[in-house]
């Protein structure tokens, strides 16, 4: 009787024991910053594309003109652990179909497994986006792959969170504290790799803009590491999915 009382306990450990991070640097937490570092200025936590952890940070149109631009980079303003952040800058914005997107390396998984996708955001207080402006997205996307790191598997993973909430209801995200976003990814049978794909886009054709910034930290992919500790894919390769639409 103590035996089956305590089974469950042990289980619930043994999750825990087994569930790592298993993106180290979405902290954010280099290349080291002062103050409000765009991407082009040295906040690009992609190394110029060469990772580790991030390859790419791509921002399209790359020359918005006068409908604006989303701009992004690192900053040690604000972070929810440790010293820095990601800034995403919506810089007066008039049209749809505007985007940074953030996109991973390949991340060695278990098929069939369960992870969290999760990520701490906030809005800025003096550059505040505000919920009667343009239409904006965040969507992260978690596409699969074979061992050859190059053939998909299964269908991509994809959410859509809107920035900063619907008019009329309390946004997700705001000033005076972190939220946490979290997210459940099932891992179809016979992939070996992941790799996130981390989308904030404009949608919409309506009239008005949409301006001001916001911060994300900590964000990370949680589950059970693959028993093989020497899964690198090389070279590292962009995303075959991800479009951004569905």
């Amino acid at each position: 009787m103590m035996l089956r009382k305590l089974l469950p306990v042990l289980l619930m450990c043994g999750a825990h024991v087994f569930a790592d991070n298993l993106l180290p640097g979405g902290d954010f937490e280099a290349p080291a910053v002062s103050g409000r570092t765009l991407v082009a200025q040295g906040g690009d936590p992609t190394n110029g594309g060469r990772g580790p952890v991030w390859i790419a940070f791509e921002f399209a149109p790359a020359a918005a003109g006068t409908n604006g631009a989303i701009t992004a980079g690192l900053t040690n303003e604000v972070a929810h652990g440790g010293k820095q952040s990601l800034f995403i800058d919506f810089d007066h914005v008039k049209t749809p179909g505007q985007s940074a997107t953030l996109t991973s390396n390949f991340i060695p998984v278990v098929s069939g497994s369960e992870y969290q996708l999760l990520v701490w955001g906030r809005t800025d207080k003096k550059d505040l986006i505000t919920a009667d402006g343009r239409p904006a997205y965040m969507k992260p996307e978690v596409d699969f792959f074979a061992a050859d790191a190059n053939t998909s598997v299964g269908t991509p993973f994809y959410t859509v969170l809107p920035i900063p909430g619907i008019s009329g209801r309390d946004p997700f995200f705001v000033p005076d504290k972190w939220n946490r976003f979290s997210a459940t990814v099932a891992v179809p049978r016979g992939s070996v790799f992941a790799q996130i794909v981390w989308r904030w886009q404009t949608e919409g054709n309506e009239p008005g803009e949409i301006n001001g910034i916001m911060y994300f930290d900590d964000l990370s992919l949680v589950g059970a590491p693959n028993a093989n500790p020497n899964l690198t894919p090389v070279p590292v390769k962009m995303p075959a999915v991800s479009t951004g639409s569905q």
